[in-house]
């Protein structure tokens, strides 16, 4: 029996269908040992070697696995690609004490017993009395194929991923550990600060100060609608079309456009008397290329933009279409490549599926004569990796609907045109630029521009908003007259807050974590009560979150620091390639780290929030209420607690009248754990009444 072992029951229940009755496929539940929970978990002075423990919830699995490698001729670690799944596979290796009769090299990544830290929690194991051959594979996706191509090129553990996979571990854990009891001292309990976390709570934070620090400015622009009048004598029905002031006096109007209105009343005036002629009319083909297939990034926020999937979500179910999904005639089988990747490359064998199911479909217009390959602009990225894309363009989204869950559904459909998509012709556009001139006293140079599609290539597969602007047929020779020429007022708009896609492209951005940590850090900081949603799902930074974001920036900086959490990021990077030891990047930053959290612990005064006395009575004991402050907000609580536990949220300004029940108010609300805001009566539960959307009087 050769024994197959992966992390999640799902794709090991799809590789079973795949293989014969020679395999067996277990899971490990994801990992198999992990630092412990109830202390530090590393031995500062050894050299922060982590001290790992099989978990109690996971030790009677370890043992069946333990018992089931001990009967096989041969144990094959099949987890994840990535850092993370290479850690998995090493656990793994550590816990069945496995030789590899197949290398029988003492350098062997498996065997090199010096690589595996002690762990004084695993002698509860019983010694192997066998000695099976052990190997290491991996895939890009769960296909028949990819598995069988897998087992025929079995390699070793690569150690420097795993190390990668430590260092990472390690130095979250040494932060998180910490620093979180100085926030519990010096702040609030049930605090904690993270190393990525941290960093993106603070691009929150910024954010809010920046949009606070906003001053809107009013200003305007000026439009003229046009007419051909030789339109009549051609017979054109449509003759009139819009222009847009662009320069006086040849020279342009700076942004955001005119400040003083009483600089647009005298320009009205003046056009009124204008001579209006065309300049020049230019006709130009313009070209949109396909975007590339998806990386998780790109595809955590083109998700969200077109679903509203959080990232977490978006993460959970592409897992599904990874690990396998049941289609009625064909079997269970993966349906896209792994969903954790930087890497915009794709497989050769992939670009020949989709050339020709492109080609048997659509026609040689539409297919390339070569490959459409991408390369990645994010430095560090996985190259070896590929991005994610269908693992069979003839599995299309509309024939396997019926298979798929209403998510898993849209997320492949996203997956299969996007990659589709980026190996068909670009779409070709014709772009048309009219250049205006009114002369009165001043010249006024306006221009119109009209966009139309003339070949829609990938916009077949993959369709995005594309409008066209039509203008009636222009040349240079043709009369003008204006119909109207108005004003338009604006007001500046501060920068919008973060949503979850945009969180995500500014922390790819700034390189703060990796693909496998975004959604995660999302969710943390909103699980933690630093951030919630608002009613347009948008991040706002809790009062907590800001206070906590301040207290590191002021006395941690280089935990919420965005260039130095990336270059962390990069030297995890370093020792995944073998180029860096782990051990002094973890010395580096926790020597001095140490030092300061030490000195501020003596330093900075405790500033935590009082609680402050009300006139309301306690409903249960009569005594006064007090305002506390909690992670999600104030709350109101009995001073007698803890005799007294009772508690009621804050009274919330009116929005007004209740529209189910006309009797109760209409307050702003937070969901269980505070990470939305929605808005609901006040009578609750006698009115059940909720919305995510604010009353139409208070939108603005």
């Amino acid at each position: 029996m050769n024994l197959i072992i992966v992390e999640s029951p799902t794709k090991a229940k799809t590789i079973t269908g795949m293989l014969d009755k020679n395999f067996k496929v277990e899971s490990s539940f994801g990992h198999i040992r992990d630092l412990p929970k109830s202390k530090l978990g590393v031995d500062i002075e050894n050299d922060f070697a982590p001290q790992y423990i099989i978990p109690k919830k996971s030790q009677k699995h370890a043992n069946y696995l333990k018992k089931l490698g001990q009967s096989a001729e041969k144990i094959i670690l099949a987890t994840d690609e990535d850092r993370e799944g290479e850690a998995i596979a090493w656990h793994l290796a550590y816990i069945l004490k496995s030789e590899s009769k197949a290398k029988q090299n003492p350098k062997s990544k498996i065997l090199n017993s010096k690589q595996i830290p002690n762990s004084k929690k695993t002698s509860n194991l019983k010694p192997q009395t066998s000695n099976p051959i052990m190997e290491r594979i991996v895939f890009h996706e769960i296909t028949k194929k990819a598995i069988e191509n897998a087992l025929k090129n079995p390699r070793d553990i690569d150690i420097n991923l795993v190390n990668a996979q430590q260092a990472r571990r390690v130095l979250d854990r040494l932060v998180g550990y910490k620093l979180s009891p100085f926030l519990w001292q010096k702040v609030m309990s049930k605090l904690s600060a993270g190393r990525v976390q941290s960093a993106a709570l603070r691009l929150v934070v910024d954010k809010e100060r920046e949009i606070q620090a906003f001053i809107s400015q009013k200003y305007f622009t000026i439009h003229a609608l046009l007419k051909k009048t030789s339109s009549q004598k051609s017979g054109i029905e449509n003759s009139e079309f819009l222009s847009l002031l662009s320069a006086i006096n040849k020279k342009n109007i700076p942004k955001p456009g005119i400040l003083e209105k009483t600089a647009i009343d005298e320009i009205l005036s003046d056009l009124k008397n204008a001579v209006w002629n065309i300049v020049s009319v230019s006709v130009k083909t313009k070209i949109k290329e396909p975007s590339p297939p998806f990386t998780t990034s790109s595809l955590q926020q083109t998700a969200w933009n077109f679903y509203k999937f959080s990232a977490k979500k978006t993460m959970i179910t592409a897992q599904h279409l990874y690990e396998g999904i049941e289609i009625q005639g064909k079997g269970r089988a993966g349906l896209i490549t792994y969903m954790r990747t930087d890497s915009l490359n794709v497989s050769e064998d992939a670009l020949s599926a989709a050339h020709d199911f492109i080609l048997n479909n659509f026609g040689k217009d539409y297919s390339l004569t070569k490959p459409r390959r991408f390369k990645t602009k994010i430095k560090g990225a996985q190259e070896a990796h590929e991005a994610i894309r269908p693992t069979d363009p003839y599995l299309e989204p509309k024939k396997i609907k019926n298979d798929l869950s209403p998510d898993e559904y849209k997320l492949y459909l996203l997956i299969w045109q996007r990659f589709l998509a980026s190996q068909i012709r670009s779409a070709e556009f014709e772009e048309i630029a009219v250049d205006i001139l009114a002369e009165s006293k001043k010249s006024y140079s306006f221009e119109s521009k009209g966009l139309s599609l003339k070949f829609d290539g990938f916009l077949k597969v993959y369709p995005l908003k594309t409008e066209d602007i039509i203008l009636p047929p222009l040349k240079k020779e043709d009369a003008i007259e204006p119909i109207n020429i108005y004003n338009e007022e604006h007001e500046t708009k501060p920068p919008a807050r973060y949503n979850e896609a945009s969180l995500v492209k500014a922390l790819e951005k700034f390189g703060i974590g990796r693909p496998s940590t975004y959604a995660p850090t999302i969710s943390t900081i909103q699980d933690r009560g630093y951030v919630i949603k608002n009613a347009g799902k948008a991040l706002v930074p809790t009062e907590i979150g800001i206070k906590v974001t301040d207290l590191l920036k002021e006395h941690f900086s280089d935990i919420v620091d965005i260039n130095f959490t990336a270059k962390i990021e990069e030297d995890f990077d370093e020792i995944a390639s073998g180029k860096k030891k782990w051990q002094p990047i973890i010395r580096e930053f926790y020597e001095p780290f140490n030092k300061n959290l030490e000195m501020k612990y003596k330093e900075v005064e405790a500033n935590k929030p009082k609680p402050r006395e009300t006139n309301e009575l306690c409903e249960k004991c009569g005594k006064k209420m007090v305002i506390k402050t909690g992670r999600f907000g104030e709350f109101m609580a009995c001073s007698g607690f803890p005799e007294c536990k009772s508690v009621k949220s804050m009274p919330k300004a009116s929005l007004g009248k209740c529209e189910k029940c006309g009797e109760g108010d209409i307050v702003q609300k937070n969901t269980k754990k505070g990470k939305r805001i929605f808005f609901g009566c006040s009578r609750y539960p006698a009115c059940d009444f909720a919305s995510w959307e604010k009353p139409k009087s208070q939108n603005n």
